[in-house]
């Protein structure tokens, strides 16, 4: 309980510095301009909202050296992305560097290494992809981080997730639509960092630890069937997997509400579900399987609903 109190200060530290990174934005021309297609948004849009969920996450947790570094690093890397478009063959080894430093630290050398990176790897890219409408990125991401803070494995990491819950809230005062701040790349890469800790945490001592790792898992899925659906469709509509688009399933329910609150209304209460579902999961390993059966078919339903592989 001790610990719950991490959100408090990185709310305020969030909360506070947003408006004086957002004037930095618009000063230095680190911003956001509609072109009426992948960026629909009404009005140019600045930049570096990432930056105050980075302060509070940064400042009220304690310092470990490997974590905090990797973290930085991302964020450095977002930011140049904000600012210069950085070349994405560099993001991508970068990305993959980080996730490998992250899967030694936490789960060390296996034949399962690879397949942890990959993983890691594509969280971030996934959570990246999810910033496309005011906020449903930073919503899913403190939700999802709640539940991993569930079943993290140790108290660095869960007080690191309750940090990243405070800075999401802070953040969300400006991001909730119409936003007045993006996190931009710089947000993004350091959420998809700070889940991916939770992941690994979860998953550190393996299948004695089974209910915990479905848990993790479910309590993230809604980032891996975007970015999954993402790469089918434009595979099969004879795009390129790494192109943008506007088919993310947020933007199929914009489709349908025509509304930007009621759509994100809808994704919290649809990304609760799963919250709700990776919580009975995390109960027993009894319970994991039927959970994870039920999971499967809201994901078929929803992307019938949604036609997800069309445009």
């Amino acid at each position: 309980m001790k610990d719950l109190w991490v959100i408090v200060p990185a709310f305020i530290i969030s909360a506070l510095t947003i408006p004086i990174f957002g004037r930095l934005a618009k000063s230095y021309g680190i911003v956001d301009r509609p072109d009426g297609e992948l960026k629909p948004h009404e009005r140019i849009t600045p930049y570096l909202g990432g930056l105050s969920i980075y302060l509070g996450v940064l400042f009220v947790t304690p310092f470990e050296l490997v974590t905090k570094i990797t973290l930085t690093i991302l964020v450095l890397l977002g930011l140049c992305d904000d600012a210069k478009n950085a070349d994405p063959k560099v993001r991508l080894v970068t990305e993959f560097v980080i996730a490998s430093v992250l899967v030694y630290k936490y789960v060390g050398l296996s034949f399962l290494f690879p397949l942890y990176v990959v993983l890691v790897a594509a969280l971030i890219n996934a959570v990246n992809m999810m910033d496309g409408l005011d906020g449903v990125c930073a919503s899913v991401s403190a939700i999802s981080a709640i539940g991993l803070f569930s079943v993290a494995t140790s108290r660095y990491d869960k007080a690191l997730l309750l940090a990243l819950v405070g800075a999401l809230a802070g953040y969300l005062l400006y991001n909730f639509p119409p936003a007045r701040i993006f996190m931009g790349d710089a947000g993004s890469y350091l959420i998809g960092g700070v889940l991916s800790i939770g992941l690994l945490s979860s998953i550190r001592n393996g299948t004695s630890n089974l209910p915990y790792v479905v848990s993790a898992f479910i309590f993230l899925s809604l980032f891996f069937f975007d970015l999954g659906a993402g790469v089918l469709r434009r595979i099969l509509n004879g795009r390129s997997p790494f192109s943008g688009d506007r088919g993310h399933f947020y933007d199929k329910i914009q489709s349908k509400t025509k509304n930007k609150r009621y759509t994100l209304l809808v994704v919290v209460f649809i990304q609760f579900v799963f919250f709700t579902i990776g919580i009975i999961a995390k109960q027993n390993t009894m319970l994991s399987l039927p959970a994870v059966v039920v999971l499967l078919v809201m994901y078929y339903f929803m992307s019938k609903w949604l036609k997800i592989l069309k445009y």
